[in-house]
């Protein structure tokens, strides 16, 4: 049997569940059978899917709540949603608990960090001189930078080289790393790009979105092959 995917996504205003056909296919195409997780505020909801799911994908999205790192809200910020803030943060409380897998995309890698205990830049441009474009002008489907591998992460065993392709959609980034995790990878201009739990049977966290470039490149497809055989124990 393929192993079951939990996916958790964007909760737009009238609390309606939303995820992209790229992560989905994604999984597929690497062997998983991915299953969406409505809104819920239910705990018992919440620990069922968890013990229901053989992994969990935390997906792209709009900005965590810095009241979650500690920080007043600023102007650059984007409008959080706390009711996915709260349904996330519960998710990954228990399946990181549990030991299940965890792969984290964009929002994904903030939401893991804040939740154990790292910081974010709540806006790349007015906090950090990045010289690159992290709001890329190229089409979403198409690469627009490199990343940087660390030597001896699990990235960099995977990969086997001391770069791959990646893109980029996001004005915020990891600032502080969490408990737990430890950076794979950075920009050319030293966002954190790539990093993995350290304390976890499986944590790859990731800043750009490789369900954009799975289909057409192989580094980025292996980041979900690699998630699938983790949750095929």
């Amino acid at each position: 049997m393929t192993p079951i995917i939990g996916m958790l996504g964007e909760v737009d205003a009238e609390k309606s569940t939303i995820v992209q056909t790229a992560y989905l296919r994604s999984i597929e195409n690497a062997g998983g059978t991915p299953v969406l997780l409505p809104y819920t505020q239910e705990k018992k909801t919440i620990q069922r899917f968890v013990s229901l799911c053989d992994g969990f994908v935390f997906t792209g999205g709009g900005d965590v709540h810095p009241n979650r790192y500690g920080e007043a809200i600023k102007e650059a910020c984007g409008t959080p949603d706390l009711m996915r803030d709260e349904l996330e943060l519960a998710v990954f409380a228990s399946a990181y608990k549990a030991g299940k897998p965890i792969l984290a995309i964009c929002r994904g890698i903030q939401l893991v960090n804040v939740a154990l205990g790292g910081t974010l830049y709540q806006d790349l441009p007015t906090e950090y001189p990045v010289t690159l474009f992290h709001r890329q002008k190229e089409p979403k489907f198409s690469p627009s930078h490199d990343v940087e591998i660390i030597e001896n992460t699990p990235l960099h065993t995977l990969i086997g080289e001391a770069k791959m392709t990646a893109n980029s959609f996001h004005h915020q980034a990891v600032k502080t790393i969490g408990e737990g995790l430890a950076v794979m990878a950075y920009s050319e201009d030293g966002i954190i790009e790539a990093a993995y739990g350290t304390e976890s049977s499986f944590l790859r966290a990731y800043q750009w979105h490789p369900e954009r470039l799975a289909d057409k490149n192989e580094q980025n497809r292996l980041l979900f092959e690699e998630f699938i055989k983790a949750c095929n124990g």
